[in-house]
């Protein structure tokens, strides 16, 4: 009788499995490259880009830093120390990926801008004033951030903008996303940014997006995926005018029919989400299920659309318990200690990042947080049946001294082989070091999937 498990259907061996650092520096903590993206401009330059906050690896965690959400955010309600040479870092390779050399790094944006320099930097403008800059140029690329990243009193996650300004920046927990573009490989980027909020009628929602996957229409039209109402909704929306602004289509997926506005729980819903564009001219949206539940029940899944992003299928899931890759028994892998109010961090699936190759797989990527039995690093799973089903899981890299990582984003090079690149933590002393002290850096992985 003919199988119908849609999931762990084949085993996946890698090969050619080879480590290295993007970007490590003492002085720095440097996470989330989600947030920042990667862009592979097929020629042997690609160029990587993430947050980067100075920070005091001391004994103690410095102020501001939130163990709970894996970055320098706030602690006990209060605010993120965001100061000037925080922002959105870009480093460059101009060999592969297999160097990063120190000249070749320079901010994408930082908060070195005075509070009314931000809000002009932000403030909506007429389409029609703005660089001409076309996305289909292949030498031009788009950031996707959202301003939860900017210096208070804009960002930290909290109401902050004084609502008599012309634009409303304050949604409660979830402030609008930005974009910014550059026509020149990221060298130099334009000088205002493009706000991105949640529709008028979802007040209260804000919008979430990273850089997880866009599409580009033949006909120049624009597709990304976010989060609003508190990320209880996965939507969808289009670009007419290169990124000059936004309009909502559709719900990808949504916790409930009968969300109201600012209803709901923020930590149920839908998030790291990225949208792609099948051979068959289907869309995937890929991204992670949040359950709301303690401990959080999250699950990489995806939805499809045959219709450029109208309407969505439901949800499905890539893993599943059957499909678990780490061992159940034996030790724990070596971890670093925690100190009072270390995090007991219990995910065992997050921030999926989804790569459709040029054969034709589908690869989802995501990291494994968990400090129980079982590998700690970056996971996978591939469908080569265009979503019908999916492998087994695989190990990428599964050796994290400390749950603080992922993050990843992920190329395919030239000769076939996949490039991925995350925040990390490592320990090569020989002897315990705690978390507090662990400098949080940039790491990536080639590998190639047989």
């Amino acid at each position: 009788m003919k199988s119908r498990r849609r999931n762990g259907v084949r085993k996946v061996g890698l090969s050619d499995v080879r480590h290295i650092q993007v970007h490590r520096d003492e002085n720095l903590y440097m996470f989330a490259p989600n947030r920042g993206g990667i862009w592979n401009f097929g020629d042997g330059e690609i160029a990587i880009a993430y947050l980067a906050v100075p920070m005091d690896y001391g004994r103690e965690l410095p102020s501001g830093f939130n163990r709970h959400s894996g970055g320098p955010r706030s602690i006990r309600g209060a605010h993120p120390k965001w100061g000037s040479e925080t922002g959105a870092m870009i480093s460059r390779s101009l060999d592969g990926g297999e160097t990063w050399p120190e000249e070749e790094r320079q901010w994408i944006w930082n908060n070195d801008r005075t509070l009314e320099e931000t809000l002009d930097w932000l403030r909506p403008r007429d389409p029609a004033g703005r660089e001409e800059i076309d996305l289909g140029d292949p030498d031009s690329i788009i950031h996707f951030c959202h301003s939860e990243y900017i210096k208070f009193p804009i960002g930290g996650g909290m109401n902050s903008v004084d609502p008599a300004d012309n634009f409303h920046l304050g949604r409660l927990k979830h402030l609008p996303s930005f974009c910014l573009r550059s026509r020149d490989r990221g060298r130099t980027w334009e000088s205002h940014a493009t706000l991105i909020d949640a529709p008028n009628w979802a007040p209260g929602g804000g919008y979430l997006s990273v850089n997880l996957g866009h599409v580009r229409f033949d006909n120049g039209v624009l597709g990304i995926v976010g989060g609003i109402y508190r990320r209880n909704i996965c939507a969808y929306y289009v670009s007419y005018n290169n990124g000059l602004s936004w309009e909502y289509v559709s719900n990808v997926a949504m916790v409930s029919e009968h969300i109201t506005p600012l209803d709901g729980d923020m930590l149920a819903g839908f998030n790291y989400s990225g949208v792609h564009l099948l051979p068959d001219g289907r869309l995937m949206c890929s991204m992670l299920h949040h359950s709301g539940a303690t401990p959080a029940f999250e699950i990489p899944c995806v939805a499809f659309s045959e219709d450029d992003g109208m309407t969505w299928s439901p949800q499905r899931y890539v893993t599943t318990p059957g499909t678990f890759c780490g061992p159940v028994s034996g030790p724990p892998p070596d971890t670093a200690p925690r100190n009072e109010e270390g995090i007991k961090d219990n995910s065992r699936q997050r921030c999926p990042n989804a790569l459709v190759t040029r054969d034709g797989r589908i690869i989802v990527t995501f990291a494994r947080r968990t400090s129980t039995k079982g590998c700690r690093g970056i996971v996978g799973v591939m469908s080569d049946d265009l979503g019908e089903t999916w492998s087994e899981e695989f190990v990428i890299r599964g050796d994290a001294y400390c749950w603080d990582l992922g993050y990843q984003v992920l190329t395919e090079l030239p000769d076939g082989r996949i490039f991925t690149a995350y925040w990390w933590t490592s320990n090569d002393t020989g002897r315990p070091i705690p978390e507090p002290q662990l400098v949080r850096y940039i790491a990536g992985t080639f590998f190639r999937i047989d």
